[in-house]
């Protein structure tokens, strides 16, 4: 593939993790309008907020590995036209649990996206450049939450929660189409061991002796850094709510940590070419102190704006770098597989985050701003984790 065709092909698929992270992020930013259309309490929408979650599981472990047997071109689209359908559809929704059924089902669509997304990108790059391509599309997906929140903040105060769901339907069938002109069709092109020919790619292959190890130190990873991430997505609307913001700075406040994390998925993608899972616990490190100084005190608006830019900037860059350094930890005919597997492990941890800020919100032991305490541990622990895969990423694969 040339230079600029290349270009091109990474560019569409950074468009679409935009839409893809506008998706993910549609029901946390409509989350205060939907607690007051429907008259609920704000612990109470957390089963909603972690149904798209689970059904991003379900799609990472049954539909992303599709793309190492079947395309991931193929996956790719027909992810964006179920979730986009059904997104438009969930504007019918007429109760919360209506809703959430809803909000399953686009998960399970975006989980066929995600992992073949990134795997399709560490296809198209060279080996050397293979794990910062795949950290730097993946920043599409921060950024759709800069664009969900500039959305959230401009149309949600007027035509209410349904048009975010709108937006997020319409989204992916415009997206549909340059990924169909534009991406590399067919399987994987890079050769299958001899010794593996007759097992297909999936799991067994991921827990094999000898990758066992990597694998489930990988999940864990996974699971504490999206545990935290989405624990942070799903409630840094509500908190600012709760801490007395209008609807209108609640969202900006959401875009500036969403921005944030844009620049510090940014920053770690280009540190991955230095040592991919050091750069890791450099972040996830970062992300314990910048979490901390949320929670230590009510800071004023323009104190607030700045941590939480730094808190996103950290977080979110962790995650940017361990998809990066997750994705050139195996070997190409096992990309979407590890990653897909990967994912959806990481998915358990998605699911419990925004529970744990219901729980904690229920107990009320927590102001607001102690909001921040609850994904220090899980952070650190993440980072101390990734220490320990630093000498198996001497060598990019």
């Amino acid at each position: 593939m040339d230079l600029s065709r290349s270009t091109l092909s990474f560019a569409v698929i950074a468009l679409a993790l935009v839409v893809e992270g506008f998706d993910l992020q549609a029901a946390n930013l409509a989350g205060p309008a939907i607690v007051s259309a429907f008259g609920i309490t704000p612990a109470e929408l957390g089963p909603v907020l972690s149904a798209s979650l689970l059904g991003v599981l379900v799609g990472s472990l049954l539909i992303g590995p599709l793309g190492d047997r079947h395309g991931r071109r193929r996956v790719m689209i027909l992810s964006c036209v179920a979730y986009g359908t059904i997104s438009l559809l969930t504007v019918f929704a007429g109760t919360i649990w209506q809703l959430a059924i809803m909000r399953f089902l686009v998960g399970v669509g975006l989980g066929g996206m995600l992992p073949n997304a990134l795997a399709m990108a560490g296809q198209i790059a060279s080996p050397r450049f293979r794990a910062t391509a795949t950290g730097l599309v993946g920043i599409g997906i921060t950024f759709g939450g800069v664009v969900g929140g500039i959305a959230a903040a401009k149309f949600v105060p007027s035509y209410g929660w349904q048009a975010m769901f709108i937006l997020g339907g319409i989204l992916p069938f415009l997206i549909a189409i340059p990924i169909r002109l534009l991406l590399p069709a067919g399987a994987p092109t890079e050769a299958m061991p001899t010794e593996n020919l007759q097992e297909k790619p999936g799991v067994g292959q991921l827990l094999a002796e000898g990758m066992r190890a990597q694998t489930i130190t990988i999940w864990v990873i996974f699971a504490l850094c999206l545990m935290s991430g989405y624990l942070l997505n799903a409630w840094v609307p509500l908190v600012t709510r709760e801490a007395h913001f209008s609807l209108e700075q609640s969202a900006w406040l959401t875009t500036a940590y969403h921005f944030g994390g844009t620049m510090g998925g940014i920053l770690s993608s280009l540190l991955l070419r230095w040592n991919r899972w050091k750069a890791t616990a450099l972040f996830a490190m970062g992300a314990g102190i910048a979490l901390s100084l949320n929670g230590l005190a009510v800071w004023p608006v323009a104190t607030l704006t700045l941590l939480i830019v730094f808190a996103g900037f950290s977080v979110t860059g962790t995650q940017n770098a361990i998809n990066g350094a997750a994705g050139t930890s195996y070997p190409e005919h096992l990309r979407s597989s590890g990653l897909g597997w990967a994912l959806g492990m990481g998915r358990i941890g998605s699911i419990i985050g925004p529970l744990v800020g219901s729980a904690a919100a229920a107990t009320g032991l927590f102001a607001p701003h102690q909001f921040f305490f609850l994904p220090v541990i899980p952070m650190v622990l993440a980072g101390l984790l990734a220490l320990t895969l630093v000498r198996a990423s001497a060598a990019p694969r």
